[in-house]
């Protein structure tokens, strides 16, 4: 049994995203887990990232491990994206993967160089020109950029889709990932 009371679990054990997060006596109250620990970069995060551009994979599977293989195999020096969230296939539904960018506050290499300096990349796997994303992926799309927002300071209205910024004619993220209503939540206190 599951049961939220005023920002504790009481469960035996509970579930973030498809993930064990923590297992729990019966009856005791605990903290709700935040994730978000295990974004922390291992550098201090740079002042320059004004917005988060947000991608999805355009396949059906993947995860940080993979897309770090591809974009190795392509001669980068590693994952293009800051983070990347799963959709069950290689990874957990809704888990946010940190990659080696973030935590190392690197410049990325998902959009065009001018935007790779200052924009922090994230990717959700999945073609949302065909299919929606998870509820799950959702959720933690939602979490990451509030955590992102306040920790570096990105107000809602920067938070954009790849085809959405200068010099990159792509439909990405895709038409059924609505990034208006992620705006509006992100406007919206909790």
């Amino acid at each position: 049994m599951i049961r939220l009371v005023a920002g504790f679990v009481l469960a035996q054990a509970i579930f973030i995203a498809g993930v064990l997060a923590l297992r729990a006596p019966s009856g005791a109250l605990v903290p709700d887990p935040d994730p978000s620990a295990s974004w922390e970069p291992r550098v201090p995060v740079r002042n320059a990232w004004t917005h988060v551009i947000i991608h999805h994979s355009a396949s059906g599977t993947g995860s940080a491990a993979q897309f770090d293989r591809e974009h190795r195999a392509k001669g980068w020096d590693s994952l293009g994206y800051h983070f990347v969230i799963g959709n069950g296939s290689l990874t957990e539904d809704g888990r946010v993967e940190a990659g080696s960018r973030w935590l190392d506050q690197a410049d990325g290499a998902h959009a065009k160089p001018e935007w790779n300096a200052r924009a922090v990349g994230v990717c959700l796997v999945g073609n949302f020109e065909t299919a929606d994303p998870t509820p799950a992926q959702l959720r933690s799309l939602e979490h990451l950029c509030r955590w992102l927002g306040s920790r570096c300071g990105i107000p809602p209205a920067n938070f954009v889709g790849h085809g959405g910024t200068h010099g990159n004619a792509t439909l990405c993220p895709g038409k059924r990932l609505d990034l208006e209503l992620l705006r509006r939540n992100l406007a919206s206190p909790r």
